[in-house]
């Protein structure tokens, strides 16, 4: 009798089995309801680096080696207002359109709708990560409050002719991107660029004052994160923080694990006077947005860490849902329910 019952269940497995084959056999990808949205924003993006590579050619500026895929959007190895070091698969990998349509999605799961503001702090070490921000957000009708920084890691904006202020305020002035920053600041140490060439610092400062926008050179870290705060508040109130980079700001002092991408709301509680806006706006209650580790975001969501190629819009991953198909679960289901209750309900009759 036992080696009886054991037979039936096992036959009950074998109809579940077949329903998750037939399942997953079934599944196809079909476009989600952002899919014009999000190839919207790439191209949006798109259009974006193609015009700062011709500013940085019209500059007399070289692309560099590790730019392979010639998108304009990457610097040099080392300059005099470089901070850290960076990865340059890391910063290839993010100079994609791709990136604006991964925004899209991430915007949408952190619960950011059309009419909301966000607030983002950017760093100049992934110029195209800043942009698919900006990018995602224009698209979205979602107004972004931004405050962004010259200095940055090897082989991100540290050119110090075109550093990233300087590409967002030139695509703001042709009419391009639709806001200024609302602050700029030297990053790097003490957000204030001590680490950088004193000289060419102050040059770099004077030509981004001639685009009118507010410089902030704040040492103190309270008082820093309090400007920025502050400029969030009078132009918001934003509904996510999104922070770009390792500014010191974003992260704060202390050397914590954030996890990469959407961080729910309230998920962080434990915060101190050395915390960054990251982990104080999401211990406040709002959902924010990291984007740093950047090989840990593309295999969350299923996108080529520096691939060999950039595919046109609307190829990779980001831009499809799989949808598994419901009648195999039903058939496995069914199958393995009717297999169970006749095969025991035959071993009562002979019992």
């Amino acid at each position: 009798m036992e080696q009886a019952k054991r037979l039936v269940l096992c036959f009950g497995a074998l109809w579940l089995i077949a329903g998750a084959v037939l399942t997953v056999s079934g599944a196809k990808s079909e476009r989600p309801e952002d899919y014009d949205t999000k190839i919207a924003a790439a191209h949006l993006m798109g259009e974006w680096m193609d015009t700062i590579k011709a500013m940085k050619l019209q500059a007399g500026l070289e692309l560099t080696e590790e730019d392979l895929h010639g998108t304009g959007l990457m610097g040099e190895r080392y300059t005099f207002i470089t901070t850290t070091l960076g990865d340059p698969a890391a910063k290839r990998t993010t100079c994609n359109p791709d990136m604006a349509a991964l925004l899209v999605e991430l915007l949408g799961e952190a619960g950011v709708r059309p009419g909301d503001t966000v607030g983002a702090g950017f760093s100049g070490s992934f110029p195209a990560m800043n942009l698919a921000v900006l990018a995602a957000c224009q698209t979205l009708d979602v107004k972004c409050v931004y405050i962004a920084s010259v200095g940055a890691s090897t082989y991100g904006a540290n050119q110090p002719e075109l550093t990233f202020p300087d590409m967002v305020c030139r695509l703001h002035q042709e009419g391009l991107l639709e806001w200024a920053p609302s602050l700029i600041t030297p990053g790097g140490d003490y957000d204030c660029g001590t680490e950088m060439d004193p000289e060419l610092r102050k040059q770099v400062l004077s030509r981004i004052r001639g685009y009118g926008v507010r410089i902030m050179e704040e040492p103190d870290f309270k008082q820093n994160l309090s400007a920025r705060m502050e400029r969030y508040e009078v132009e918001g109130p934003i509904k996510c923080f999104i922070g770009v980079g390792g500014n010191i700001s974003t992260l704060g002092l202390e050397d914590e694990d954030i996890p990469c991408g959407v961080i729910p709301a309230g998920t962080i509680q434990d915060v101190s006077d050395r915390s960054g806006l990251l982990q104080l706006y999401n211990a406040q209650g709002l959902p924010v947005i990291y984007l740093l580790n950047i090989k840990e975001l593309m295999a969350e969501h299923g996108l080529t860490f520096d691939p060999e190629q950039l595919l046109p819009p609307g190829e990779s991953s980001i831009y499809y849902e799989t949808a598994y198909p419901k009648w195999g679960a039903v058939i496995g289901l069914a199958g393995a329910i009717a297999t169970i209750w006749l095969g025991f309900r035959r071993l009562r009759r002979e019992d």
